[in-house]
């Protein structure tokens, strides 16, 4: 088939009936992720799973009422490719289950999870399928749906001059002058997702009206929540993703090579920089302050061995773990902490997957992304979802981001749209 001859369908008044229910999903979601209470009341924040099975239910009635068969092999391929980590890791917490005998509240904890990380790659690729690149934007609408329920919170209980205010001084001092009203738009879990929202749109920036806006947009929603992590993460994605794009074909190869092994390495090291307790000494040198993470690592360190013999506890075993009971760190004889997460992504899943199940992990969730990718469509569908990659890899190294709803949705549905435009994408319709 001719690149030239694919076409969308023509669109009517049912699919734009569709996009206002998306972007109305969308916004009950990104809300409900900012944990925060808008101008309408808080919602619990499993609501954003029934909105994703709101989107299959959309994707199911206008494939009945269309028949529309454009993009259904890209998107049951990309829902593989995203699944495959996810169907890796429950394999491996099943073995560890069994052999560790472990409680129900363990093993159903990790399939909740899993199920529910599943139920959102669904949700993308329907997203994707029913709206091909416009999927992006339809997302982002309702991302800065629930941003502005939250902001609109804030500026009434602050006033107007005096968010504006503390604002700026949140963007220019970069994060480190943060007042109540900047405190309040801090979302632990959607800021990653506005975050590759921006990343986003800063790749794909084209000199019209519309993208500008787009980007501006993107940029006010990033810095409202601010996260210092998360500007690394987006340097660090923008520019291995420009240099990564000018690579002729075969050098690309070997490009995600020095990638892996170099990734396997530093996770390693920091790791073992936990273990040996030289974490604290090199924040200190460096005059970095790890807000706290020195003496969680410090706490957890003891829960692992850097030994291929270390079998793993089994999936989300630190969720149910910090859950069961109040988990108190005595820092000193009058300090004391309440642990709540390990915020260390590379330590939970060594801690949980145990030593060949973490290179599993860190494998399923590059290497095989990137070269399943390439495989299926191309070198040319690979440059953005490596952006994501390096993206997510940076925030993992202190914060629980893997299973966070937005950093996957917006990931998900961001470097979907990118490989529709390599030219097998194309062609297969």
């Amino acid at each position: 088939m001719s690149v030239n001859r694919v076409k969308e369908q023509r669109k009517g008044l049912f699919y734009y009936v569709i996009v206002i229910g998306y972007v109305g999903l969308m916004t009950i979601a990104f809300y409900v992720s900012t944990e925060k209470r808008g101008i309408i009341p808080a919602l619990p924040t499993t609501l954003r799973y029934v909105c994703d099975a709101g989107i299959i239910v959309l994707a199911l009635l206008y494939f009945l009422v269309t028949y529309m068969k454009n993009r259904i092999r890209v998107a049951m391929t990309l829902a593989w490719i995203w699944s495959f980590p996810y169907i890796g890791m429950t394999m491996i917490s099943l073995l560890i289950w069994i052999v560790e005998r472990m409680d129900l509240n363990y093993i159903g904890r990790g399939l909740i999870n899993v199920g529910c990380a599943e139920l959102n790659v669904i949700a993308v690729v329907c997203a994707i399928w029913l709206f091909g690149e416009h999927a992006v934007d339809y997302s982002f609408y309702g991302a800065m749906g629930g941003v502005v329920l939250v902001a609109l919170r804030a500026i009434l209980d602050y006033g107007p001059a005096e968010f504006i205010r503390q604002y700026l001084a949140l963007v220019l001092s970069f994060a480190g002058d943060t007042g109540k009203a900047m405190r309040y738009m801090e979302f632990h879990d959607l800021s990653q997702g506005l975050g590759i929202f921006l990343m986003y749109y800063i790749w794909t920036f084209r000199k019209t009206k519309r993208n500008i806006l787009l980007l501006f947009l993107s940029f006010i929603c990033f810095t409202l929540t601010l996260k210092r992590i998360d500007v690394m993460a987006i340097a660090a994605g923008v520019v291995f993703g420009r240099y990564f794009h000018h690579l002729p074909f075969r050098r690309r190869w070997y490009f995600i090579v020095v990638f892996e092994i170099a990734l396997i390495a530093f996770v390693y090291i920091y790791l073992w920089l936990i273990k040996e307790g030289y974490y604290k000494v090199i924040m200190n040198r460096l005059g970095i302050d790890p807000m706290s993470r020195d003496i969680i690592y410090d706490y957890y360190k003891d829960f692992f061995e850097l030994s291929p013999t270390y079998l793993g506890r089994g999936l989300r075993y630190i969720y149910v773990h910090i859950t069961e009971a109040d988990r108190v760190i005595h820092v000193t004889r009058k300090i004391t902490m309440r642990v709540v997460a390990a915020h260390n992504e590379y330590m939970t899943y060594f801690i949980e997957l145990g030593f060949w199940g973490f290179i599993f992990w860190l494998w399923s969730n590059s290497w095989y992304r990137m070269n399943a990718l390439r495989r299926a469509f191309g070198w040319e569908a690979v440059t953005f979802s490596l952006m994501v990659i390096f993206y997510a890899f940076v925030s993992y190294a202190t914060d629980n981001t893997y299973f966070y709803f937005s950093i996957n949705y917006v990931g998900f549905v961001t470097s979907g749209v990118s490989v529709l435009s390599s030219r097998k994408a194309k062609e297969y319709g």
